[in-house]
């Protein structure tokens, strides 16, 4: 069992799901390897069946992650932890993957939203742990061995 433990955005899920190649299609493969154990929250999760369809990709896809245990999922955040991330990002809808990711336990939250996620105000308030997009947690990942041969998930 891995002991890498990594919390994931929406946005890393569908870029995963989406893509055949790129840097979350490698830490989802990554997870699927066994090298590292993928953490996020049923919020999360709704987030990506929302948009799917959007993105042409079948729901069956997202299912296979989460019953091969691919992604594992953890208890929502309760509301009020959710309340004291709502001024950390510049979108108070992203409190609760703040929130989610301060309660997993993870070294790193992955997420492509430079916008609101991506940024020092994030950093410094999840601090001590990694703010990354998925190809900058795998650059500092060569060190461990993170990356699989084959993206299949």
């Amino acid at each position: 069992m891995p002991s890498l433990k990594i919390f994931l955005d929406a946005s890393v899920v569908l870029a995963g799901l989406a893509s055949s190649t790129g840097g979350s299609r490698k830490i989802l493969a990554a997870a699927r390897d066994n090298k590292i154990k993928l953490l996020t929250t049923p919020f999360i999760i709704q987030e990506v069946v929302n948009h799917l369809q959007k993105l042409d990709i079948e729901p069956s896809q997202l299912e296979t992650l989460l019953s091969r245990k691919t992604i594992h999922l953890m208890a929502n955040p309760h509301e009020k932890i959710i309340e004291k991330f709502s001024k950390t990002s510049s979108d108070p809808n992203d409190a609760h993957v703040l929130a989610g990711a301060s309660l997993s336990g993870a070294i790193a939250l992955i997420s492509l939203d430079k916008k609101h996620l991506l940024t020092p105000k994030v950093r410094k308030t999840l601090k001590p742990m990694l703010v990354k997009s998925p190809q900058r947690i795998l650059e500092v990942g060569q060190k461990v061995k993170l990356t699989s041969t084959s993206a299949k998930c």
